[in-house]
């Protein structure tokens, strides 16, 4: 069984077997891959570089320098967000434990919860314009899970964690 957000920003595959490890994949959802980001950002940077070029044939150098400011720091915003983009966070509901593994192409962090006193908050926000906070607690330890995510996808995430895991205990 599949759980998808809209977006596809919260993917879980679960079935009711506890053999079977139950496994949530979050990621943030880009639009584009670093390859199409690059021909967007070809595209784009040729209209600052064409007007510092032509202001700079007309006689007034001091655009040129900001034209290439402005390219530079397009290709800036551009990169960090494909950066931002690969983060994955990696729920697993095993026999014994709860494993969270945070990471980009290999897991950075690791954490481990014993799955029959593991407990999953969501806690509203102080304040309309805060996000929620989705975490996994355990004898005094506790992870962040989806910050990235929306309202919705959080709150769908946490009632398809809660039911795992209460399903199986």
């Amino acid at each position: 069984m599949t759980h998808q957000t809209s977006i596809s920003s919260a993917q879980a595959t679960s079935s009711a077997t506890v053999e079977t490890p139950q496994v949530w994949i979050i990621r943030p959802h880009r639009a584009l891959t670093w390859v199409q980001a690059k021909r967007w950002l070809y595209l784009l940077s040729l209209v600052p570089a064409t007007s510092g070029l032509l202001f700079l044939a007309c006689g007034v150098p001091l655009v040129l320098p900001f034209a290439g400011l402005e390219v530079l720091l397009l290709w800036a915003a551009f990169y960090y967000v494909s950066y931002t983009g690969q983060w994955r966070e990696v729920v697993k509901l095993e026999e014994s434990q709860v494993v969270v593994e945070k990471g980009r192409h290999r897991p950075i962090e690791t954490y481990r919860f014993d799955r029959g006193w593991v407990r999953i908050q969501l806690r509203g926000a102080p304040y309309a314009w805060y996000p929620s906070r989705l975490s996994l607690t355990s004898h005094g330890r506790e992870v962040s899970l989806g910050d990235f995510l929306t309202e919705a996808e959080r709150v769908e995430l946490a009632r398809a964690l809660i039911n795992a895991i209460e399903k199986t205990r």
